[in-house]
């Protein structure tokens, strides 16, 4: 095993502070915001070990560029077939932790700033099927339609 060097140290700290004490004393957040937190962050650093080469000894700041955060969202959505908005949430967390890490270390402000100027993928709204007005009136006829409890047809 290699020496980590400084900076790969400081950066593994914050991401363990960020995921094990900031996430958790955010009240609004809940148990489901730090499973994507988590997942966003391990998948972000699986990327660069698999397709980067770089392993979490040599973890820097470079590593968070705007370039290679572009790479991965691509990488996301081509092998493993990520929708746009499960790439725009895994950009938020990543973004999010960027944030923390950057009011946290100074010279690292610029990552932040960097990522918030990755647009988002652009979402495919589905169109949402309703009843039409022949079947709402043939419920309405069979009275099938929410009932309080106890009640019958």
């Amino acid at each position: 095993m290699k020496k980590a060097k400084n900076e790969s140290i400081i950066i593994a700290r914050h991401i363990n502070t960020f995921l094990n004490e900031y996430v958790p004393s955010q009240k609004i957040l809940s148990s489901h915001t730090l499973k994507s937190y988590q997942y966003a962050l391990s998948l972000y650093i699986g990327f660069l070990e698999t397709k980067k080469g770089i392993s979490a000894e040599h973890l820097c700041g470079g590593c968070f560029s705007r370039n290679i955060i572009e790479e991965w969202l691509q990488w996301l959505m081509e092998l493993r077939g990520c929708s746009p908005e499960t790439c725009n949430n895994r950009l938020a967390s990543l973004r999010a932790f960027l944030k923390y890490l950057g009011n946290r270390e100074i010279l690292l402000l610029y990552l932040f700033e960097d990522a918030t100027r990755i647009p988002r993928k652009k979402e495919i709204h589905k169109k949402i099927k309703g009843m039409r007005k022949k079947q709402y009136m043939c419920c309405y006829r069979l009275r099938i339609y929410p009932q309080k409890q106890g009640e019958g047809i």
